[in-house]
């Protein structure tokens, strides 16, 4: 697994700047030596290219796999790459209502570090939008979930964007709550996710002003934005235990990305993620000509 982990390790005493985000990471020392790899600049915590995991294989520490018995999978391959030649593809297969396409990190040198303030950046490819049965609503989905338990310990916060409307593509920021506590509420966006090319997806969760911020392509999607509680013109509610407020834990566990779905379409949902990037401050986009644009 092409990695460097930020964790004030011994042998690393000088770091250098990558202006256009980080390199490809190695394991240790030694890797990096063979490889002639740029370790992952601070304050960035991980950085993740995927080029030395198995084909075929889940992505290896410090992730893990967590589609459980969905029917989803999360495995590296060689068909898409933004960068190098490898990248993880979640497939979440038609035929179910509910699918759980996720690779997440809950340790590490992530979490604790990360804890009130993360910030990430990850390369997607989206190979096509859910299409919705006829007559059914927009598919409802999400592709990065930060989550933590509340601070009296009976339920988890779950910090979420993904998309639903606009034929399956328009963005939304959600909110949720593990039971006994029922919380479900929404921001939708004006902006879709882009299908058929490398995208640029940024997030940033704190538990300060219970905050959350998307940019997409290098730019803030401003309706997208949640200090405290939804401010936007497409906003909502289902369940609403907490009278609306979209309370952060006080402390960040868990960060899931994929792709995991809560209606059934009538396809087959192919995302393929690459050039990872965990930090305590925003990072930025790769460079436009950074990456590798495979042919349609």
């Amino acid at each position: 697994m092409s990695r460097w982990l930020n964790a004030s390790l011994p042998w690393i005493a000088v770091v250098v700047l990558c202006a256009s985000g980080c390199a490809h990471r190695a394991r240790g020392a030694a890797a990096s030596s063979e490889r002639h790899e740029q370790p992952c600049p601070p304050p960035a915590l991980l950085c993740e290219g995927f080029e030395d995991d198995a084909l075929g294989q889940a992505p290896g520490a410090p992730w893990r796999d967590e589609t459980g018995s969905s029917g989803a999978s999360v495995r590296v391959d060689a068909v898409r790459a933004f960068r190098g030649e490898r990248a993880v593809h979640v497939l979440a297969p038609k035929g179910a209502a509910y699918r759980r396409g996720y690779f997440a990190i809950h340790q590490s040198p992530v979490f604790p570090a990360a804890s009130a303030e993360l910030y990430g950046r990850a390369m997607m490819w989206l190979d096509a939008a859910p299409i919705a049965a006829l007559g059914k609503p927009d598919v409802h989905w999400t592709f990065v979930q930060g989550e933590g338990r509340s601070r009296d310990d009976t339920f988890n916060s779950l910090y979420r964007y993904g998309g639903q409307h606009q034929q399956g593509l328009g963005l939304m920021a959600n909110f949720e709550t593990t039971p006994p506590t029922r919380s479900d509420c929404w921001q939708h966006s004006a902006s879709r996710m882009p299908v058929q090319r490398w995208a640029c997806v940024e997030w940033h969760f704190a538990v300060a002003n219970n905050q959350m911020e998307f940019w997409l392509d290098g730019n803030e999607l401003s309706d997208l934005r949640v200090v405290d509680r939804a401010s936007g013109p497409e906003t909502g509610c289902l369940g609403n235990d907490l009278g609306g407020q979209w309370l952060a834990p006080p402390a960040f566990q868990s960060l899931y990305l994929g792709w995991e779905r809560y209606q059934e379409p009538e396809n087959d949902q192919n995302l393929w993620i690459d050039e990872i990037v965990i930090s305590k401050q925003r990072v930025g986009c790769p460079a436009p000509d950074s990456g590798k644009q495979p042919a349609p």
